[in-house]
């Protein structure tokens, strides 16, 4: 492959996203606090039957966040980055590094949005390397909202 090939599918690949939207039944600065209140992350911030063993943020731009997780199998899995912009109770974007993925650190966006049942929150999830990179983050990431819906609706 030449160097222009190669620098092609790269850029194809970084433009690798997913997006995912739920409605959750409370307040957006409920929301919000959920994924910025280290105690409130501990308790959804994990897929399945994963669960939260520690969370910190450092909530400013700049500022990083730290979640380590472990599986059923005792496995341990980090995300971290670094928060890129903050708008308190409308969006939060942050840079996405993980045990599972060492090396690639993605972007994350979650916007909110009042709707009359609650709070539109939208997720999108970008510069992926790959299609099985995308599908299973997009897996991880519905199983943490499933999460996050039960605690707020709780």
């Amino acid at each position: 492959m030449s160097e222009q090939a190669a620098v092609q599918e790269q850029e194809k690949s970084e433009d690798l996203k997913l997006e995912v939207r739920r409605v959750i039944k409370a307040p957006r600065s409920r929301v919000f606090a959920s994924w910025t209140t280290p105690e409130l992350m501990q308790q959804w911030f994990a897929p399945g039957g994963m669960r939260v063993a520690s969370a910190s943020t450092d909530l400013r731009v700049g500022g990083e966040y730290r979640v380590e997780m472990h599986g059923l199998d005792d496995a341990v899995y980090v995300a971290s980055g670094f928060y890129r912009k903050i708008v308190p109770n409308e969006l939060l974007s942050f840079t996405w590094g993980s045990s599972c993925e060492s090396g690639q650190e993605t972007l994350v966006t979650v916007a909110l949005r009042d709707l009359e049942q609650g709070t539109e929150l939208i997720l999108t999830h970008e510069r992926f390397r790959s299609a099985e990179a995308v599908a299973k983050h997009e897996h991880g990431w519905i199983g943490c909202l499933d999460n996050l819906e039960k605690l707020e609706e709780g």
